[in-house]
């Protein structure tokens, strides 16, 4: 087994400069091919892996936990350190982990995604057709990217949009706040302060469903598994609150940056707009570019080596999705978007056990705004340089407003 030379820790987290890519410090780290050092708010030491066939290897070990509770699990900030008594789907380990995702996986089919679909294309006109009402321009954000996604995840869930609207509202309140102060600490609580909220709804809305069950995929579990036993109410809760952040966020990154990821390069809107047999292409490329959800903790159970650095026992580690996903060892010339690009490896939906709950709700819906939007707003263009739109550092590819017109 064998190290590499010491090299000094970078500070955790990174930004990202341009909301198509991940930070661009990744081009370096993945020169060499062992991890990346670095320490986080506390000083602990954290490995960086962007290194597409190391993720990948990562994400199938079942030597590198997901377990939120074990101390050496990387955390960002001190705010966050909280969620260490809240373990989600995808901060837990077997047989935990297996018990809860057996509960809801068959309501994430692809079958149950394309079940959808039609809803899914009704909604999107609507929403196209008030758009259109309005005049020649808008905030796609508000009148688009933010409903659409919403909508759909609350669809997955058998919830009502409309009593998502506030929670959404205010969450917009504080992304926007975290825009303005990157003061982790600050942003950090108030997030905090509303997932417990969110979470605190989502057991509401389990109770309410076993008072009067419908037809609808948070009614089956509750039959099938919490009235069994399988899963406790909180349990199912923590599940909810997962799916629905988990589904709306990336979705409504998707739908703002990957639009404008598509505005910009007119060649490939072209084959978008003409061809809707490149669609599902289409949003495995946009993924693989944007990757809007892009580390993933993990924490050493033993000693391991990876690209000949020696991870030690309780040693946290960032998986980077999105450093694998421009790995020109894997994706040649990867800051090129090509809708016709066979991307469908990327790792934007993680791999393994973990791989993404919602990645086939999260295609079809994609497929469905992509090819309705460019299809109905044939001239939509951007109302401002996406430069403006986004102006600073951010850790995620999310932008608060989109002007655009037609």
């Amino acid at each position: 087994m064998t190290t590499t030379p010491e090299r000094e820790d970078i500070d955790f987290p990174l930004l990202r400069k341009c909301p198509y890519t991940p930070p661009e410090e990744y081009v370096k780290f993945r020169e060499t091919e062992a991890p990346t050092p670095g320490q986080l708010y506390n000083g602990r030491r954290v490995w960086l892996v962007t290194r597409y066939e190391q993720v990948r290897a990562i994400l199938g070990d079942e030597r590198f936990s997901s377990d939120i509770t074990n101390p050496g699990y990387p955390i960002y900030a001190e705010a966050f350190e909280g969620s260490r008594g809240f373990p989600m789907l995808f901060t837990m380990d077997p047989p935990q982990h297996t018990v809860q995702r057996k509960a809801v996986i068959r309501e994430f089919t692809l079958r149950r995604a394309e079940d959808l679909r039609p809803q899914m294309q009704r909604k999107a006109d609507e929403l196209i057709d008030a758009m259109l009402a309005e005049g020649n321009s808008a905030d796609l954000v508000e009148k688009f990217a933010g409903p659409f996604s919403g909508i759909i995840t609350c669809w997955a869930l058998g919830m009502e949009y409309t009593d998502m609207q506030a929670w959404l509202a205010g969450n917009r309140e504080v992304r926007e706040k975290a825009h303005a102060v990157l003061d982790t600490e600050q942003v950090g609580a108030e997030v905090s302060m509303r997932m417990m909220a969110l979470q605190e709804y989502f057991l509401r809305f389990i109770e309410a469903k076993e008072q009067d069950p419908g037809d609808d995929p948070m009614s089956r579990v509750i039959a099938q598994h919490v009235t069994t036993g399988t899963l406790s109410r909180t349990e199912l809760a923590n599940l909810c609150f997962l799916i629905f952040i988990a589904g709306q966020t990336p979705v409504q990154a998707m739908l703002t940056v990957g639009v404008g990821l598509l505005l910009e390069r007119p060649d490939q809107l072209a084959l978008v707009r003409d061809d809707p047999t490149v669609l599902p292409g289409t949003v495995d490329e946009m993924m693989r570019m944007v990757s809007p959800l892009d580390l993933m903790a993990r924490v050493a159970l033993e000693d391991v080596e990876v690209g000949g650095q020696l991870i030690r026992a309780g040693e946290g580690l960032l998986v980077a999705n999105g450093g694998a996903n421009h790995d020109p060892a894997e994706f040649p010339d990867p800051g090129r978007l090509d809708v016709r690009r066979a991307a469908r490896g990327h790792l934007a939906f993680g791999s393994g056990i973990h791989h993404c709950l919602g990645a086939n709700l999260t295609r079809v819906g994609l497929e469905v705004a992509y090819g309705t939007l460019f299809r109905r707003l044939p001239d939509l263009r951007l109302a401002v340089p996406m430069e403006e739109m986004y102006d600073r550092p951010l850790w995620h590819p999310e932008l608060q407003r989109m002007p655009v017109s037609w």
